[in-house]
C-alpha cells in the first residue's frame, strides 16, 4: 500500500504555523511511501468531514465534555482504518498526515489548553500513541475489541483519566475483555479520580502474577466486581 506521510521537522514546522493562524499548504510537504494500491484518501475526507458533523452538533448544544466527544468520533476514524495495514499504523509520519492535513481543527479544540500554551507537538505526532489525539482514539476503541463494541467509547462521561492513564497507557488496553468490564464499572458505579487511580493501581499490580488478556467477559467482569471499591 501507498500512503502519506509528513517527516517530523516538516510537522514541527507546519504545526507551528498553524497554530499561530497561519494556513501552509501541507501538499508540498506530503512524501508517498509504499508500493501497491494508493490509499483512498477520499475516505480519509469523509471521514473528518464526519467528525466534523458530530463536532459541529455537540457545540450546538453547548456540551463541555471533550472526551465523550472525542470517544463518540472515535469509531469514525476507527473505522475508515480497519483496511489498512499494519505497517502504515505503525509510522508516526502518517499520522503527522492525518492530523495536520485533515483533522487539525478538531485537534487543535480538543487539546485547546495545550495549544495556546504552544504544547502541540505531540498531540499531532503518532510517535506518542497515547497522547497523539488521533492515534489514542484509534486505541481506544481497538481497546473495546472493534466495531462490535464501538459505542462503549462514549459511555463514561468525563472519563479522560480513565482512558488515557487507566486503559491506554497500561496493559489494560490489550485485553479487550478487560477494558469493557472495567468501562462497564465506571459508568454504573462510577468512582471519583482518588478511588479511580487506587483501583487501576490495584488493577495493575495483578497484571504481574495473572494473564489477564486471555480472560473472556465474564472472568473478565468477575475480576472487575471483585477488585472495585465496595
Amino acid at each position: 500500500m501507498r500512503y502519506p506521510m509528513i517527516t517530523k521537522s516538516e510537522c514541527r514546522s507546519l504545526a507551528k504555523q498553524m497554530n499561530n493562524g497561519i494556513s501552509p499548504e501541507i501538499q508540498p510537504f506530503v512524501n508517498w511511501l509504499g508500493v501497491g494500491d494508493a490509499l483512498d484518501l477520499d475516505r480519509i475526507e469523509e471521514a473528518a468531514k464526519k467528525v466534523g458533523q458530530v463536532w459541529n452538533e455537540y457545540r450546538v448544544i453547548d456540551r463541555n465534555d471533550k472526551d465523550l466527544l472525542e470517544g463518540r468520533v472515535a469509531p469514525i476514524l476507527y473505522n475508515v482504518l480497519q483496511e489498512v495495514c499494519v505497517e502504515v499504523l505503525d509510522d508516526p509520519g502518517f499520522w503527522r498526515y492525518l492530523s495536520l492535513a485533515h483533522f487539525w481543527d478538531f485537534i487543535a479544540w480538543r487539546e485547546d489548553k495545550a495549544f495556546a500554551k504552544g504544547n502541540y507537538l505531540k498531540y499531532v505526532d503518532g510517535e506518542k500513541s497515547t497522547e497523539c489525539v488521533l492515534t489514542r482514539m484509534y486505541l481506544r476503541v481497538q481497546a473495546l475489541g472493534g466495531n462490535e463494541y464501538e459505542s462503549m467509547a462514549a459511555e463514561v462521561e468525563k472519563a479522560t483519566d480513565l482512558w488515557r492513564s487507566h486503559i491506554i497507557r497500561v496493559r489494560t488496553g490489550t485485553a479487550p475483555p478487560l477494558t469493557r468490564a472495567f468501562v462497564k464499572w465506571q459508568r454504573d458505579n462510577r468512582l471519583n479520580t482518588p478511588d479511580l487511580r487506587e483501583f487501576a493501581k490495584r488493577l495493575n499490580r495483578t497484571w504481574t502474577n495473572v494473564l489477564l488478556n486471555i480472560y473472556d467477559d465474564e472472568e473478565a467482569e468477575r475480576l472487575i466486581a471483585e477488585l472495585w471499591p465496595n
